[in-house]
């Protein structure tokens, strides 16, 4: 009986939030009262989860799926003040697979999705907060160079760029999609900076300003494309 009922309520949650969404997409996207992301349904996915811990500096306490879903939370209230509906693909330390996390964005209807990560890498010398977009999708690579010139304001000496990344998440999703890596847990500096709460809520607004330039039908000022060396993790 209990796991009926938790189906149950389940089941009427996705309702709820199915006819939310359907609501707030009646909204005119473009009404300044509204919010500049009034109609937008943004899916917001924190990497990794339960069993699976991501990237970890355990002496700094850090771990990736708490980093992640803390900035699930401070992105989804960026997001709502802007006007846009939010999907969580998880709430809890639960682990979701990659796959359902794309059809979760996909079954809702989501506008954009957006994949919470923090990155690694053997040499401690890299730093920086960076996007990641789909080789193949054009409104993916701009979705995620706009966040990324966002993302340079918040700590200047980041010199990172977005590129392209074909990861599994982003290849099930149907609308713009792109994978922001927080920072890097090799990073003495970055580090530091992911401990702190003021770089964690300027990296959720710069987030949610290069979301809102996106759907202002925004170009980017342009960066390289390359192959991407990091490790996503």
């Amino acid at each position: 009986m209990p796991g009926r009922a938790l189906r149950i309520a389940s089941a009427v949650c996705l309702l709820l939030l199915g006819a939310a969404i359907a609501a707030r997409r009646s909204a005119p996207v473009f009404d300044p009262a509204a919010g500049p992301l009034a109609g937008v349904v943004a899916a917001i996915d924190p990497g990794h989860g339960g069993s699976d811990r991501g990237a970890c500096h355990l002496p700094s306490g850090l771990i990736e799926k708490e980093i992640n879903m803390d900035m699930a939370f401070r992105l989804k209230r960026g997001l709502e003040e802007a006007g846009a509906a939010v999907i969580l693909t998880r709430r809890d330390d639960t682990f979701v697979p990659l796959d359902e996390r794309a059809q979760i964005a996909n079954r809702l209807g989501a506008d954009v999705f957006l994949s919470l990560h923090v990155n690694r890498f053997p040499i401690p010398e890299c730093f920086g907060a960076q996007t990641f977009h789909l080789p193949s999708s054009e409104a993916g690579r701009r979705l995620a160079m706009l966040i990324q010139e966002e993302l340079l304001t918040v700590y200047p000496p980041n010199y990172r760029q977005a590129l392209p990344g074909n990861y599994r998440v982003l290849r099930g999703t149907k609308m713009p999609a792109a994978l922001i890596e927080i920072g890097f847990v090799t990073s003495p500096r970055d580090r530091q900076l992911m401990q702190t709460t003021e770089y964690r809520d300027r990296v959720a607004a710069a987030i949610v300003r290069g979301v809102e330039r996106f759907f202002a039908g925004e170009a980017p000022g342009g960066s390289p494309d390359e192959p991407a060396d990091e490790d996503d993790a």
